[in-house]
């Protein structure tokens, strides 16, 4: 995996950071924080790019702002043919998984299912939780939705739906608002199978949860393949927990 840069980025916590430090210190790893971060990089080796930002002014719903600069600071310093994007208080195992994935068809943007909803819940929202691909595509679609929120458009509840439109309305100008959404979300991105990615951590703020390996999607309005899109009857087994 050397053609592949890791990006940590936002609130960055102690316990992740010692998770990839241990488990992928040999790797391109990008963590961009903010400068008010008290966690002692004097041990992150060489290949550890460390970017400390100020926290924009205005945070956005649901942060997306601080979500947008940081992953945005970060790519700066990318300069390998894939990207793969985490959150600093989650951490993910077997990145060779998703990385494997992504070869067969680079053209795509994989994400996990966390929170990726069927599109007659809620339209065009993908998982930001971890998303792998080509750093071109990435930078395109962090790129476009920080131009957005700065230009008052895609102005979205979800930040996920606001990265989703940013990103197709870029891909495909002459389709996006006119064909069925479900078919342009499933050409440009697809589901990775979170079994498949443990041992993870992850977080749901605005819940006050953590899932240690045990997330279920069909327990949390989550999709666990991209076909699904198109099931119209019981796409969702339970609610959220």
């Amino acid at each position: 995996m050397e053609d592949v840069t890791i990006i940590i980025q936002g609130l960055l916590e102690k316990e992740c950071y010692d998770f990839y430090l241990q488990n992928y210190k040999n790797y391109n790893v990008v963590i961009s924080t903010w400068n008010t971060c008290k966690i002692d990089f004097s041990n992150a080796p060489d290949n550890f790019t460390i970017v400390l930002s100020s926290l924009p002014k205005k945070q956005g719903y649901q942060n997306i702002q601080y979500q947008l600069v940081s992953t945005v600071n970060a790519l700066k310093f990318v300069d390998t043919k894939y990207t793969i994007k985490i959150r600093g208080d989650e951490y993910w195992s077997n990145l060779e998984y998703s990385y494997n994935f992504l070869k067969k068809n680079d053209k795509k943007l994989y994400t996990s299912s966390i929170w990726f909803r069927h599109f007659l819940f809620i339209e065009y929202h993908i998982s930001d939780h971890y998303i792998i691909g080509t750093t071109e595509n990435i930078k395109c679609m962090f790129n476009e939705c920080l131009d957005n929120m700065n230009n008052n458009k895609f102005l979205e509840y979800h930040p996920e739906v606001s990265l989703a439109k940013s990103y197709l309305n870029k891909k495909f100008p002459t389709r996006f608002g006119i064909v069925d959404g479900r078919i342009l979300m499933s050409e440009a991105f697809d589901i990775l199978d979170i079994d498949m990615m443990k041992n993870y951590k992850l977080k749901a703020n605005s819940f006050k949860k953590s899932w240690y390996n045990n997330f279920k999607p069909h327990e949390n309005y989550s999709i666990s393949s991209i076909d699904k899109l198109f099931n119209n009857t019981n796409f969702y087994d339970t609610n959220i927990t």
